[in-house]
């Protein structure tokens, strides 16, 4: 069942500001499901055995200028990129003046590794194994009542019974393959995706679902949206970097594996792949690309709200009206096309003449969709490919590998069981009032605002006090009643799950936003926190409300440089950076700003972006200041805030709250996945997190001392303080 309930290229983008949070930069450790969709960890680069001459690489390049760093401005090689464990040793000098990040962190750096199976390591997936460790003891707890507890107890179990998955193997979705490759003809692919017996089975070119409208938060439309691609960003088909190739040769090399136990000989496989790779270049040509979709403009791009008929006329032979009716999505109310010109060119190239290279795309999405779903050689090999591809070693336990899948597949489930047994209305409420401290604190600093007009100010201060404060977990989740999976397989279960969402999505179209379920599409069990645009909401989540972050011995310093300055007030400055800043305090995708604010705004975005530009991230790779402004913005700005707040702190000990800050954004990780997240994710590298951010307030300098001449030092003209 590969029909998935949510628009991806859509959420992708609203998740990019509502997930924007402080969690392991988003980064999933252990996938749920690996589909044909590039996810976070198959995107990377090197082989394992590249990893320490990557990291050398790093090492030597921080020692001088690259070649072009005068033609890109004044940032250069400033700082090592720490991330590469190979890159700070036991004789690493430390100088609070020259890397405040080293000087912080050296000793984490080298007391920690990467554990098994994942691809970094830092205080967050610590937080978050912790809670992985009490959901895994609640998987096993039999004494726990309830339909929820029974679900994923007998998913968790179906999941770790690889004895009766060995034997299975692909036998339970062989047909499914077979009918595919059986196909003469495109009216015969039309069939697949329309039928109702297979509507919900195949890849099928686009991607569909209900989802908030952007122009109307307050209710569910339908939309339409260009679909997930084998190498993710859209960009690798034109052309290819380090990192596409090594998502490539690891999807391809996978797909080559898995392919031989429905049929195919090797060298079959690997012609299948290459041909859907071919056609998707095709489609990729019409889909936004990564760096496209972190720019400012484009909500405005793909804003395009249409009736059902005005919608599917884009397409005369593709069977797109039948695909949204056979699958439950037409309904009397708005449609918003993300991108109509993709629409338009599936139409072109779904032909018979192209029938081989369509076949391919949906063999290798089929295909590999169940990666994780058959049997234990399969996921044995697909351990062994994120190793030479991602530079992991071993893998997770099985325990942890089952609750993952359990936490994706039935996430209402499992979060419902946890709060049940951790959830604290004392931790709740005192997150809470923090996070009404730090928006005090952040009025203060719109109202001393020196660059914009007083009716922009004024506003900002209206949708300040309109933010909706949501802690630890919400009172509401999805209903689950209507999911029995009691005498299934695990493939049968897993079907009949997604095909409950299916159903429940289904329900939404049209109807209005229940805000009772605030985190929903969002597991509260992970170490992360956001700010969603479409209810003006920060969200804290009980995954991170523990040590490191939160506790109740924490010193005033620690407290404020963790939640004030990494978590809350990092989240509250989302509602104000370039993406958060286009919708209205009601979460509508509004102008709000005069024209001359607007315009100042944009300046000091682009002053962003230019320094940015200008710092070499590791070897020879800039960082890219238009896909990683939003959180810089918001990094800079949550300290920002943090500052004000020590500042009414008698005898406040600014070191210790620096040091604290730093300690927050410590982490090791593979070369690969470093050069992935440089050029996929909306966060900066995490090193740069830390010198970048504080190195824009005085308080840093007079603490430790820093001096123009120094390498932490940064002009005042040069300061990227957006408010």
């Amino acid at each position: 069942m590969k029909r998935r309930v949510v628009s991806m290229l859509l959420a992708t983008c609203m998740l990019t500001v509502a997930l924007a949070g402080c969690g392991a930069n988003s980064v999933s450790q252990e996938s749920t499901a690996e589909i044909s969709v590039k996810s976070e960890e198959q995107a990377t680069c090197p082989a394992a055995s590249e990893a320490s001459s990557a990291g050398k690489v790093v090492d030597d390049a921080a020692k001088g200028k690259v070649a072009d760093d005068a033609a890109k401005g004044k940032g250069g090689t400033p700082w090592v990129d720490s991330a590469i464990k190979e890159n700070v040793t036991a004789d690493t000098v430390t100088d609070p003046t020259d890397d405040f990040n080293i000087y912080a962190n050296k000793d984490w750096f080298l007391e920690n590794d990467i554990p098994e199976g994942y691809a970094a390591w830092a205080p967050y997936y610590e937080r978050g194994l912790e809670v992985k460790k009490q959901c895994m003891e609640l998987l096993k707890d039999e004494s726990i009542k309830g339909h929820d507890a029974e679900l994923i107890r007998t998913l968790n179990s179906l999941v770790l019974d690889w004895g009766s998955r060995d034997k299975l193997g692909v036998s339970e979705v062989q047909d499914e393959y077979d009918k595919i490759v059986k196909a003469k003809s495109i009216d015969d692919i039309t069939k697949l995706l329309t039928d109702k017996e297979t509507v919900y089975d195949y890849y099928n070119f686009i991607d569909f679902g209900a989802m908030k409208g952007l122009n109307d938060p307050e209710k569910y439309l339908a939309c339409i949206d260009t679909p997930g691609l084998l190498l993710g960003d859209s960009a690798e088909y034109s052309q290819r970097t380090e990192n596409g190739e090594m998502n490539y040769n690891y999807s391809k090399e996978l797909f080559a594996y898995m392919a031989q136990k429905f049929g195919m000989t090797e060298d079959e496989a690997n012609k299948c792949f290459d041909k859907a790779i071919e056609f998707e270049t095709k489609l990729a040509s019409k889909i936004y690309s990564t760096q496209e979709q972190y720019a400012d403009d484009f909500y405005e791009k793909i804003n395009n709200e249409m009736s059902f008929d005005e919608a599917v006329s884009y397409c005369k032979v593709f069977p797109l009206k039948d695909v949204i009716t056979e699958s439950g999505y037409k309904y009397n109310g708005v449609y918003l096309v993300s991108t109509p010109d993709y629409l338009t060119y599936l139409d072109e190239v779904y032909t018979d003449e192209n029938l081989d290279a369509i076949k391919s795309v949906m063999i290798v999405n089929d295909v590999l969709s169940y990666v994780t779903s058959i049997d234990k050689k399969t996921y044995d090999k697909r351990n062994e490919l994120r190793a030479k591809y991602l530079g992991t070693s071993g893998a997770v336990s099985d325990e942890e590998m089952a609750y993952n899948y359990v936490l994706g597949t039935l996430p209402d489930s499992m979060q419902m069981v946890y709060i049940d047994k951790y959830g604290s209305e004392e931790d709740r409420q005192k997150m809470t009032e923090l996070c009404k401290e730090v928006i005090d604190t952040y009025r203060e600093l719109l109202s001393e605002n020196d660059w914009a007009s007083e009716e922009t100010k004024n506003y900002a201060i209206e949708k300040l006090d309109n933010i909706t404060i949501h802690a630890a977990y919400p009172d509401k989740f999805n209903d689950t009643s209507g999911i029995n999976i009691d005498g299934c397989t695990f493939i049968e279960a897993t079907k009949k799950i997604e095909l409950n969402a299916i159903k429940e999505n289904i329900k939404l179209l049209g109807t209005k936003v229940d805000k009772e379920k605030w985190a929903d599409g969002m597991a509260v069990t992970q170490c992360n926190a956001f700010y969603n645009p479409q209810d003006n909401s920060i969200n804290m989540i009980i995954g991170m409300m523990g040590e490191p972050f939160f506790s109740s011995d924490m010193s005033t310093e620690e407290l404020y440089a963790s939640i004030a300055g990494v978590w809350v007030g990092h989240e509250v400055s989302h509602a104000f950076d370039s993406s958060g800043a286009q919708f209205d305090k009601d979460g509508h995708f509004r102008d709000w700003w005069t024209k001359e604010d607007k315009e100042e705004f944009q300046k000091r975005i682009e002053k962003v972006d230019k320094y940015l530009d200008t710092i070499v991230a590791f070897g020879d790779n800039h960082f890219i200041g238009t896909n990683i402004d939003t959180e810089m913005v918001a990094d800079i700005t949550g300290l920002q805030c943090a500052l004000r707040m020590a500042s009414k702190i008698k005898n406040f000990d600014y070191k210790k709250f620096f040091i604290t800050f730093a300690r927050m954004r410590a982490e090791i990780s593979t070369y690969n996945s470093e050069l992935n997240r440089l050029l996929q994710d909306p966060h900066p590298l995490n090193y740069a997190r830390t010198n970048i951010s504080v190195q824009q307030f005085d308080e840093f300098y007079e603490a430790f001392d820093v001096k123009e001449g120094d390498n932490m030092y940064l002009a005042p003209e040069d300061r990227i303080i957006t408010w």
